[in-house]
């Protein structure tokens, strides 16, 4: 069986809001700043990947990403984590992809894979928040998507997987070829990289596949166009509630707050 766990490499959303800057011409966040991690929902995803090779060793598992130069770093997390393989999708034309030529690019990619069983993904990216490729990816492949998981195992012929719902949880048995979108759970924190691990996603080389390779000839074209982008401004009152004790300080608070509508 073969796992496919696509990612993405992301500005730290940790990063603190003062120094979040943004290129207003290109309409984009700066590239260059902070340290470069790998967004947190697609460990999650590689985790549930290497808990179903744990239980089953005939199981491989392929990072797959798309980007630039930086996002080696990714792929080789992945490797240290324990992933057997991985797939770096690389060149120009990818650089300013949306979500939907982001899923026919990897798509694209899949299929030249070839016998990809399972597909992973992160419920969304840390940067953009769209949450749109798994399931656009999905489209593009023609296979089922089961979305806002966080736990599958192997049950008979097919699988068990465990899903997050407006009401709780909802148990699904579902069969291949799947795409699940994954979400974070108790039961899927992320492991850390063993130093064998390291020292051995080292080691390993990593394809590289541009558009050519992919069989990409024309511009790949845009369904979402961003026209602006700005960072978000607040503004800062402070006021201070006199009062004698406790409960006339409250009434003072109510009646402010009355008179800017924001209690009735």
């Amino acid at each position: 069986m073969h796992i496919v766990v696509c990612m993405k490499q992301i500005i730290d959303p940790e990063i603190p809001s003062g120094e979040f800057k943004v290129d207003f011409e290109a309409r984009r966040a700066v590239q260059d700043q902070g340290e470069p991690v790998l967004n947190p929902y697609d460990e999650n995803a590689i985790e549930v990947a290497l808990q179903l090779k744990d239980r089953d060793k005939d199981i491989k598992v392929t990072a797959l990403t798309v980007g630039g130069e930086s996002s080696q770093k990714v792929l080789r997390r992945a490797l240290a984590m324990g992933c057997d393989e991985a797939i770096w999708l690389k060149d120009p034309a990818f650089e300013t992809l949306d979500s939907a030529a982001t899923a026919a690019v990897i798509a694209k990619a899949v299929r030249r894979a070839g016998n990809v069983d399972m597909i992973l993904c992160g419920r969304q990216a840390g940067d953009w928040d769209m949450g749109q490729v798994g399931t656009l990816l999905a489209e593009e492949l023609q296979i089922a998507c089961i979305p806002m998981a966080y736990h599958v195992e192997q049950k008979g012929g097919g699988f068990r997987v465990k899903r997050e719902t407006e009401s709780g949880m909802a148990v699904l048995e579902v069969g291949l070829p799947v795409l699940l979108n994954i979400t974070n759970s108790s039961t899927n924190q992320p492991r850390f990289p063993s130093v064998k691990g390291v020292l051995m996603a080292g080691r390993k080389q990593i394809p590289t596949f541009s558009a050519g390779d992919l069989a990409i000839d024309a511009e790949i074209p845009k369904r979402v166009v961003v026209e602006a982008l700005t960072l978000p401004r607040y503004d800062r009152q402070v006021m201070f509630i006199d009062g004698e004790d406790g409960p006339e300080k409250a009434a003072a608070l109510a009646a402010h707050l009355i008179k800017m509508n924001l209690l009735k």
